[in-house]
């Protein structure tokens, strides 16, 4: 890149940064009445996938339906409050009522069961169940009988009760940030003090932590950053506390900022590293970050997210708690949504409790057609964690992308042109890198120029290839969360010798070259 490109990328960068940071808000509430007709379409597509015209409720609560999609399936009802749906969130919300856990002395204590049968014992069934509960008692209580008000306020109190006693740390980001209002919110509501104190201390434990390297710990994750808003709209709008309420404020603003700096419009995508990722492509599997962006542009062409019913479609009851707590977005965001400057690049330190270094640093660089990014200081051996990426528009359009998942033995970073990807281990092992590219065939990943659906990439190594296979998306998704909706992906398989030098580069991978 020349000096006058760099110069220009920077100037323009800090441009965005102050026009961000001084930008008026857009802020938006919902009403069924009031939704567009794309909005209209996903809540419609949604409710009657759960409950399809003329349905009664009780059928579709079956022993392994997910408690949490008909929590929300009875917020959709009351929200929308068409002839017989107020009737039919209740039968709904008896149901979730008598399926919490409520011995005091267990580990469960306090949460709902992910289904009636093969219970899956998610701890975090607490925060999501219960704050979709909360929005239900705080928007809808004049509607429902009292003896139902009262088993909520008892099924609240057990799961912000359980929530005190796990005590999740600041940094576990998404089920923090929702503790926290849990107990906050019906220590107050229910006149428990130290309920609403631990609510109030776990906020601010959270607001210094994001203070400290202005993100959060929960890095990077299309679907967990959703969660994150939610939580945060919730400490905006449904807060007793005032400090909370003051910290949602600042918070959103600035996070909303830190989503759209990775964002890329073009690719309707956000750049990696992925710290929890389940997919690779936005619009082939739902975020919850995706439905957020789709109902901020409202416009389906823009959307991030697949059309109709798409993998991990059980996302999408997401969609009903987002439009009881609207939306506050800059305005600079909601722009950057619909068309961003390139090229960009972006260095974090993000503070994280994963095996590795306790600071874990990110680059990327995100161009129009392309982009990359990656993570060091990884050693988590998990598969939600995505330790590099890159993304490119094939010839035909659509996206095609490359992963390195966190296997414990790498470190990687990007600079302006190209991903370097060292070892972190003295001892030998595999390295696989995953690449989405229907049109390649598998003896091209043994040269060194790699053509990729029309999008040219150089991988320079002298790695030896001990296998190169097809994934299938059964197995992408169980062994490698991705969940996009394709055909097949390429594993490469490269051996990595023992005792390699650490300080330099095992591949070097140059994209658009």
């Amino acid at each position: 890149m020349s000096k006058t490109i760099f110069i220009l990328a920077f100037v323009l960068g800090f441009i965005s940064t102050q026009a961000q940071q001084s930008s008026p808000l857009y802020s938006k509430s919902f009403t069924y009445k009031t939704l567009s007709a794309y909005q209209k379409k996903l809540f419609d597509t949604f409710l009657n996938s759960e409950i399809p015209p003329g349905v009664k409720a009780e059928i579709t609560l079956t022993d392994h339906a997910s408690l949490r999609s008909k929590t929300r399936v009875a917020q959709a009802l009351l929200f929308r409050n068409a002839p017989g749906d107020i009737e039919q969130a209740k039968v709904i919300l008896k149901w979730i009522l008598q399926n919490q856990y409520q011995d005091e002395t267990s580990e469960l204590y306090g949460i709902w069961k992910t289904s009636v049968l093969n219970d899956r014992f998610d701890k975090n069934w607490r925060e999501f169940i219960g704050c979709d509960l909360i929005i239900i008692r705080q928007k809808y209580r004049h509607l429902l009988p009292a003896d139902l008000l009262k088993d909520i306020d008892t099924g609240l109190l057990h799961a912000a009760k359980g929530a005190f006693k796990r005590n999740v740390g600041a940094d576990y980001t998404n089920i923090s940030i929702m503790s926290a209002f849990l107990m906050e919110y019906t220590g107050t509501a229910l006149g428990i003090d130290y309920l609403q104190k631990a609510g109030v201390a776990k906020a601010q434990a959270i607001f210094r932590l994001y203070q400290a390297h202005k993100t959060f710990s929960e890095y990077n994750s299309p679907t967990y950053y959703g969660v994150n808003l939610i939580g945060l709209a919730l400490w905006r709008e449904m807060s007793f506390s005032k400090e909370l309420r003051e910290m949602a404020h600042s918070l959103e603003k600035d996070f909303w900022q830190e989503i759209v700096l990775f964002y890329n419009p073009v690719l309707k995508n956000m750049a990696g590293p992925y710290f929890r990722g389940y997919g690779m492509e936005m619009t082939r599997y739902l975020s919850i970050t995706g439905i957020w962006m789709a109902l901020a542009v409202d416009n389906e062409a823009l959307a991030p997210i697949p059309a109709g019913i798409g993998r991990k479609y059980g996302e999408m009851s997401n969609l009903s708690t987002i439009f009881h707590l609207g939306l506050s977005i800059p305005v600079a965001a909601l722009q950057s949504m619909k068309a961003q400057s390139f090229p960009v690049f972006v260095n974090r330190d993000v503070p994280n409790n994963y095996t590795g270094d306790s600071i874990k640093a990110v680059s990327a660089a995100i161009y129009k057609n392309w982009m990359m990014g990656a993570m060091w200081g990884n050693k988590r051996v998990w598969e939600q964690i995505k330790t590099g990426t890159i993304h490119w528009k094939n010839t035909s359009g659509t996206t095609g992308w490359l992963a390195i998942q966190g296997d414990g033995h790498t470190n990687l970073k990007t600079t302006r042109t190209t991903m370097q990807i060292f070892s972190s281990s003295p001892e030998a092992h595999q390295l696989e890198v995953l690449v989405y590219s229907p049109a390649t065939l598998p003896d091209h990943f043994m040269k060194q120029n790699w053509n990729l659906s029309g999008f040219a990439m150089q991988v320079k190594t002298s790695l030896k290839v001990l296998n190169i296979e097809k994934t299938d998306p059964k197995t992408a998704e169980k062994k490698y969360a991705i969940a996009d909706d394709v055909p097949f992906f390429y594993k490469i398989t490269y051996e990595v010798p023992a005792m390699q030098n650490l300080t330099q580069p095992i591949i070097e991978i140059t994209p658009g070259k």
